[in-house]
């Protein structure tokens, strides 16, 4: 990948008559194409990608962290969802954060959760996909093992972090190779990395005999409860931390129906309240009051009221979305016209919300804001990726990794 500027990528288009697919970084796009020409499905190319962006993004994506995935079955005329996003270590006291860092999550291991991404990249493959874990897994392996070209981009978020980096010896072997922050140009290898993912391979390839999904569960187990869960609890453990054995055994990423909303001519699907994919869903709910065609694509009117709206969203997403395991989201009411009719008063045409507005209150139907106060913005750190796949039978497999 070329950029003018740290922020600011240009990816070669490649046109096609029979799939298609974009990605974070091209070379993950790549990946999931020669997939799809070797005869693989969507989900058979989105899961390549998907890795793949854990080792080009590493500094914003990760093999072992999340993979919220939705999938359209184009002969089921089905959309579900895998959450790929995985739960705090048994161990952790919920009140912990608050007793001990005043409701904030300190920086290290503390912050670690289960890792659910390799998890739901097998689970895809396993129930939707055609290929093999070595196959698909195969472009990422290269490319952690023999590198790849580091770009202005990643070069950039590199140095910036390049001390919280040096606080791990463990962080700084792979982004400060000899001491040194990487150039954009120097060839950035992640070789332990990519043994982990031969490994998973391998230990596939050793249980094949039994047939394909003997092998992708073996290659699962390779990471929760192979020699790489032994590595992360033994890491967990010398720096203080609370993911045990037992977290990484168990987890399952849970697969189920899509949340779904009319809007216009469309049914928009997203993930559940698990992640933020509905916030989309009421950001819509929202507009459905105003007549964005009039205002005209991208004017000054326009943007404000489609911000407004977003900010609304969120801040119901900081009140109320959690994880269905530990609590209720009630989100029939955040995504129902009456009480987007209630929580849309709240968009000034005049005025901007200089900051995140306050949640509405949903226990009552009523979406004119709480006693709450207003939460600043502390201006988060980016992190995320994506990857979007469209096969020859019509199926998709968008992922946010």
């Amino acid at each position: 990948m070329t950029a003018t500027s740290h922020n600011t990528a240009h990816r070669p288009a490649i046109a096609v008559t029979r799939h298609a697919i974009a990605a974070g970084h091209y070379l993950a796009a790549t990946a999931g194409f020669d997939i799809l020409q070797a005869g693989g499905n969507a989900v058979d190319a989105g899961v390549a990608a998907g890795i793949a962006l854990g080792v080009v993004q590493s500094d914003l994506v990760n093999v072992a962290g999340v993979a919220p995935i939705l999938i359209y079955l184009a002969d089921k005329r089905e959309v579900v969802t895998i959450a790929g996003l995985g739960p705090w270590p048994k161990a952790l006291d919920p009140e912990f954060f608050m007793r001990e860092h005043g409701g904030k999550i300190p920086i290290g291991v503390l912050r670690t959760v289960v890792p659910a991404a390799p998890d739901a990249w097998i689970t895809a493959l396993k129930r939707y996909g055609t290929m093999s874990f070595s196959e698909v897994a195969s472009p990422a392996t290269r490319l952690a093992r023999d590198g790849f070209p580091m770009y202005p981009l990643m070069a950039a978020s590199l140095q910036k972090h390049a001390e919280r980096h040096a606080m791990w010896p463990s962080s700084a072997a792979v982004y400060l190779p000899g001491g040194k922050v990487p150039k954009s140009g120097d060839i950035f290898r992640q070789t332990e990395l990519g043994a982990s993912l031969q490994y998973m391979a391998d230990e596939e390839k050793a249980a094949s005999s039994r047939g394909r999904e003997a092998g992708l569960d073996a290659a699962r187990d390779a990471f929760y409860r192979g020699d790489i869960a032994k590595k992360i609890v033994a890491f967990m453990k010398e720096q203080g931390g609370l993911l045990s054995a037992e977290d990484l055994a168990e987890y399952h990423s849970p697969v189920g129906p899509a949340e779904r909303r009319r809007f216009g001519d469309l049914d928009v699907f997203t993930c559940g309240a698990w992640c933020q994919g509905p916030v989309l869903l009421q950001t819509l709910a929202l507009l459905e009051g105003t007549n964005l065609k009039a205002l005209g694509q991208n004017s000054a009117d326009y943007v404000h009221q489609l911000t407004e709206a977003l900010k609304l969203a969120f801040a119901d997403r900081e009140a109320y979305y959690t994880d269905p395991a530990v609590g209720q989201v009630p989100l029939p009411t955040l995504i129902s016209p009456e009480y987007a009719a209630e929580r849309r008063k709240l968009i000034d045409p005049l005025k901007a919300w200089p900051e995140m507005p306050p949640p509405g209150d949903a226990g009552a139907g009523v979406g004119f804001g709480s006693l709450r106060e207003s939460k600043p913005n502390p201006f988060p750190e980016p992190d995320t990726s994506y990857v979007c796949v469209a096969d020859r039978w019509g199926n998709l497999f968008p992922p946010t990794p």
